[in-house]
């Protein structure tokens, strides 16, 4: 396990979330409540949960879920309307000269 962790805390309205990443695992994220001074007192205890799980298993297990490839759109049929447009032949052009 890598010794080394990254902290980033967004602060917004009282409230701070918090992510602990390090390399080769899956961040951590929390949600503290409070101003900066208390949400920086919780960091150190944050940082050693994601140690302690790290140590666990660094990263969630992959999913095996296959996704079926969509099905192609039916076969469009044109309707009366537009094809008794398409059999129609033009009107004769007068010839002019």
């Amino acid at each position: 396990m890598s010794a080394q962790a990254k902290v980033v805390i967004l602060l917004r309205e009282g409230k701070a979330s918090v992510g602990i990443q390090s390399p080769g695992c899956d961040p951590q994220i929390s949600i503290v409540e409070g101003e900066i001074e208390e949400v920086l007192g919780k960091v150190p205890g944050l940082v050693k949960q994601a140690q302690e799980k790290w140590a666990q298993s660094p990263q969630n297990p992959k999913t095996d879920i296959v996704i079926a490839p969509p099905s192609p759109p039916p076969a469009r049929t044109p309707s009366p309307a537009s094809s008794a447009t398409k059999t129609a032949q033009p009107k004769d052009q007068p010839a002019f000269f």
